[in-house]
């Protein structure tokens, strides 16, 4: 790995030298830790305190769990810039103290932090495939931030983008970046990652680094990071104002941040033909910064809601693995529903909410259709 000699400078050319910004900024805890503080349950927070040659691949880690890269959803508005990591840096600016400006190797060689957590496009339908589990390390943007120094009176901190351009009605030349509560960014879950399941983050996932903002949609763990603009004066970008907002009949439109509560079967898949009396079902369920609390599967539309079992404790921020032994009473055809509720009380609606006119947010219960001989 290549070191850089030059040392890292703020914006009143007051020069700091790697190794005393890598000791003041980096000397954390990892986010696996201190969940594994607050949920002594955890397996995964253990797994995440591992090297990650005993978390990915080795069987440690429930079947599942863990989306391969390769699997895992990709969701962008734009062609996947091309970033050479020499020349690659990610500045803080804005209202700061002091402006930093990181390398890359800047990053890989301060002390990282490790944990899983899942995704889920803001757009996924109901049972679809953008979601997954991947696990990240990086940096907490906490760190970052206090060490730049936040000042008074700013409140949101702009995430930008190196993507860009004018597909999808977007105006010619815009590039993606979302604007985050400055509280959500100080959270110690919410990081900057630089690897994905052990390894660099491939190109369509945000090479050489992307936001990681834990429990929220994933519009807003932007990718490709060049600039994160500490403010307090309102972003008006177009992904922050014309998509991923919530619209309703009445004309009332609010921003999409936190991921709802959800489920989905990984087995079986709708139009799968079973054999026999008996049948594992088998899927995941998650809720954002909540936990779930319960999965429950209804078969045919009728009869009492029956509950699922999970295979981990649920955590907030990773999805959950569940199953349900199914006695199945008669050949034929078979629908089955499942949904889930978490910690708070919120369960999937049965029906989508009539008044919404976006197409967001849409976690009615994932139903399959089976047949059985």
């Amino acid at each position: 790995m290549k070191r850089l000699a030059n040392p890292i400078r703020n914006k009143n050319s007051k020069s700091l030298g790697r190794r005393e910004f890598l000791i003041s900024a980096f000397a954390t805890t990892s986010l696996a830790a201190t969940r594994l503080r607050a949920e002594p349950s955890l397996s995964l927070a253990r797994l995440a305190l591992k090297p990650m040659l005993d978390v990915v691949g080795s069987g440690a880690v429930p079947k599942g769990l863990v989306t391969p890269n390769a699997d895992f959803f990709i969701r962008n508005h734009f062609k996947t810039p091309t970033i050479d990591e020499d020349k690659w840096a990610v500045e803080i600016v804005g209202k700061v103290d002091k402006t930093i400006k990181l390398s890359y190797s800047d990053l890989l060689l301060a002390s990282s932090v490790r944990a899983p957590l899942t995704l889920e496009c803001a757009g996924n339908l109901s049972g679809g495939a953008g979601v997954g589990t991947a696990v990240w390390t990086g940096v907490p943007l906490e760190t970052l931030l206090k060490h730049a120094g936040v000042q008074a009176g700013a409140n949101i901190v702009v995430l930008h983008g190196a993507d860009s351009g004018d597909g999808e009605g977007v105006p010619p030349g815009t590039h993606f970046a979302r604007a985050i509560p400055l509280e959500k960014t100080m959270d110690p879950n919410t990081m900057l990652a630089y690897e994905m399941n052990g390894a660099p983050l491939p190109p369509e996932h945000g090479f050489p680094l992307r936001a990681l903002v834990s429990g929220w949609y994933g519009m807003d763990s932007v990718k490709w990071l060049t600039r994160i603009e500490v403010s307090s004066d309102p972003f008006n970008g177009y992904f922050q104002k014309q998509r991923y907002v919530e619209e309703r009949s009445s004309g009332e439109r609010k921003p999409i941040t936190r991921m709802r509560i959800n489920s989905k079967f990984i087995r079986p898949l709708s139009d799968e033909q079973i054999h026999g009396k008996s049948y594992r079902l088998e899927g995941v369920a998650w809720a954002g910064e909540n936990k779930v609390s319960t999965v429950e599967l209804r078969f045919d539309g009728n009869g009492a809601w029956q509950a699922a079992v999970f295979s981990e404790v649920p955590v907030p921020m990773v999805w959950t693995p569940w199953s349900f032994a199914w006695e199945v009473p008669r050949a034929g055809q078979h629908t089955i529903e499942v949904r889930a509720t978490d910690d708070a009380g919120n369960s999937q609606p049965l029906a989508r909410d009539s008044a919404r006119k976006d197409e967001y947010e849409l976690n009615t219960p994932h139903r399959v259709v089976v047949k059985v001989s």
